[in-house]
């Protein structure tokens, strides 16, 4: 441990906890026992905390502490899972759990990345640079063996200890998936398939932290701890290989898809270059530049990457996966870019907040079924939209009104808020029948535009 000279109030906490949870003895049992009910106590408060958020909400104070809950919770569970485990009476000793995660570690980084052809998923594809693990310890040619079956035909054969420590980092996350899947909170905002079964691991990984995305913050944290007891801890810090997405610079950067062995991760980052890419359309001198082209590369990125989203380009939820719709969508958002680039060019008023309206509701376009949670980080990015109609409009038009569409639908209709020709439809439950779940493209009105009707998802229960 330490000398008696030295002074222990010098020694970070979590130094503490780690050495009293590896010591010996029968009191120290007596220790992790105690530590371990804790555990439980927090997971369990941390699972009450979200339900309540999902059902009515809880203040934004406690929303935050809860979260810092979430993150004291994994730092515990992850420090009890590094504890020696207990040696049998007639077998040899097995290793530690921290031998067993660096085992995993290894297997991991050496995994051969079966990369898809499908554009804009977590990992491009053909990048081997970017998928390449880091050599194996002593030099030499690492081995590759592959994400599900730890083997790829002719390379030299796994170690059993390295084998055994894979399958259980696969068990205890695939156990995280199941969990999730049984979730009725979790089902409530997913639509209850929010992890595919039958899939390879990485896109299984993939749906579940997509999922989150749509969850309300306590839900979201609960899971993302919960994961994060499971996984190894290197797959969720971001490295210098992942993908990063341009964010706008009012939304926090954050992990939108964590590395899954080699497949690196994905961030939104708002320091990222927003040049180029699909926001190519625009010059860089519009107002608001960073928010739309930040929302764009969100927006598009997203529309690729998740299965479970859908276009509302029609009066009716059109799968994303479905190529013809996610080419149509892309070429719409192109063209809505460069229309909004040209009105300002223009030195057009009214008409920029127009093309401003018309760009947001390309933003919006990438819903879910069932919608998110209001108050998910899904949401929040794209209410930036309305922050964006009305930066331009500020500065080109400030006469312009502009309604964001809430409420009644009956009411809506009948105060010419929208013409409710190609609003969409979402069968809803009852308590959401007849009202506007959605709004994708704000009310204007203007001395030249005269009323520019907006438009809306609302519910109904037949």
């Amino acid at each position: 441990m330490t000398d008696s000279g030295t002074h222990l109030t010098d020694v970070p906490f979590e130094e503490l906890l780690a050495t009293v949870l590896c010591a010996e003895g029968r009191y120290a049992e007596l220790f992790r026992e105690h530590v371990t009910r804790l555990g439980g106590v927090m997971q369990e408060g941390l699972l009450r905390a979200a339900m309540d958020r999902a059902r009515r909400g809880v203040p934004g104070e406690e929303d935050e502490m809860w979260q810092c809950v979430a993150e004291l919770y994994r730092r515990l569970v992850s420090r009890l899972d590094r504890r020696p485990a207990p040696a049998p009476l007639t077998e040899p000793a097995p290793a530690t759990a921290g031998a067993a995660e660096a085992a995993a570690a290894q297997v991991a980084r050496q995994a051969d990345p079966a990369v898809g052809t499908v554009t804009g998923r977590a990992v491009p594809p053909g990048d081997d640079g970017a998928v390449a693990g880091a050599p194996a310890t002593g030099g030499g040619t690492p081995h590759r063996p592959d994400v599900d079956g730890w083997a790829v035909p002719g390379a030299r054969p796994v170690a059993p200890e390295v084998r055994e420590a894979g399958e259980q980092v696969r068990r205890a996350i695939e156990q995280v998936f199941v969990e999730f899947a049984d979730e009725a909170e979790v089902r409530r905002w997913t639509g209850g398939r929010p992890v595919p079964a039958g899939f390879e691991l990485v896109d299984r990984w993939r749906a579940f932290h997509l999922s989150l995305l749509r969850l309300p913050p306590a839900l979201e944290a609960f899971w993302t701890a919960r994961m994060r007891s499971a996984a190894p801890a290197y797959w969720l810090e971001p490295a210098e290989n992942w993908q990063r997405v341009p964010a706008p610079a009012t939304v926090p950067g954050r992990v939108l898809v964590p590395a899954c062995g080699r497949y690196p991760g994905v961030l939104a980052d708002p320091r990222a270059s927003k040049a180029g890419g699909v926001a190519a359309p625009l010059s860089g001198n519009e107002p608001g530049h960073d928010l739309a082209a930040g929302l764009a590369h969100q927006m598009s990125w997203l529309a690729a990457a998740d299965e479970a989203a859908h276009s509302a380009r029609t009066w009716q939820l059109t799968p994303l996966r479905d190529p013809h719709e996610g080419v149509g969508y892309t070429e719409l958002l192109t063209e809505r870019l460069a229309k909004f680039s040209q009105a300002v060019a223009w030195g057009e008023t009214e008409r920029c907040v127009l093309r401003a309206a018309q760009l947001a509701e390309g933003l919006r376009m990438v819903v879910h079924r069932p919608l998110v949670a209001p108050d998910s980080w899904w949401h929040r990015l794209r209410d930036e939209t309305v922050r964006f109609v009305r930066e331009v409009a500020a500065e080109h038009a400030p006469h312009v009104v502009i309604t964001e569409i809430a409420g009644r639908y009956a009411e809506a209709k009948n105060n010419g808020l929208t013409d409710g020709r190609d609003d969409v439809r979402l069968t809803s439950a009852s308590e959401s029948d007849g009202l506007v779940l959605d709004c994708l493209r704000p009310h204007l009105r203007g001395t030249e535009l005269g009323d520019k009707p907006g438009r809306v998802v609302y519910g109904a229960t037949h």
